[in-house]
């Protein structure tokens, strides 16, 4: 007996199984690349022609003193959910860094005063494409998640309703 229509009790099995060594698999690269986030999917294209909305970044943390100008960090604003991934493009007397997006015209407001504390890493490899799982996710699925459900118990509804009404039950 299942718990859920059409999926076996070794399904729910391996559904949850995947999700745990995920979370392993991420825990144990941040461990070994020394960040906090050490996979991240670009959300913008903003570093055209560099990488593309919906590439996978791969990051490692890194002492303040290792970043140069060209690095790819990425980091978080201020007041901000979302992670920035942009090129540092100086390094200030004090110590903070600029970036900027290689396709920006110009700078946003906080670029210009980036703290070592704001930095999650240095991007150290591109996996193009995968991150639109992600990006799916969180602007479509999430977002809609109760209009689908909605849409499934109705058409769920009138499947029984029908089969009931033709003494298919």
């Amino acid at each position: 007996m299942s718990l859920l229509p059409g999926f076996t009790n070794s399904s729910i099995f391996y559904v949850i199984l995947g999700v745990i060594l995920a979370l392993l698999v991420n825990q144990g690269m941040a461990f070994a690349l020394s960040t906090d986030m050490p996979i991240v999917a670009v959300e913008s294209d903003s570093m055209v022609p560099t990488f593309y909305k919906g590439d996978i970044l791969v990051l490692q943390g890194v002492p303040r003193e290792q970043l140069k100008v060209d690095d790819i960090i990425v980091f978080s604003p201020p007041n901000q959910d979302t992670p920035v991934v942009h090129r540092i493009i100086g390094i200030n007397p004090d110590g903070t860094f600029q970036t900027k997006g290689d396709a920006n015209p110009g700078q946003i407001w906080y670029e210009k005063s980036i703290k070592a504390s704001q930095i999650h890493g240095k991007q150290i490899m591109i996996i193009p494409l995968l991150g639109w799982i992600k990006i799916i996710t969180m602007e479509f699925i999430l977002p809609n998640l109760s209009w689908m459900i909605l849409g499934v118990v109705l058409i769920g509804l009138v499947y029984v309703g029908n089969r009931s009404f033709r003494g298919g039950i």
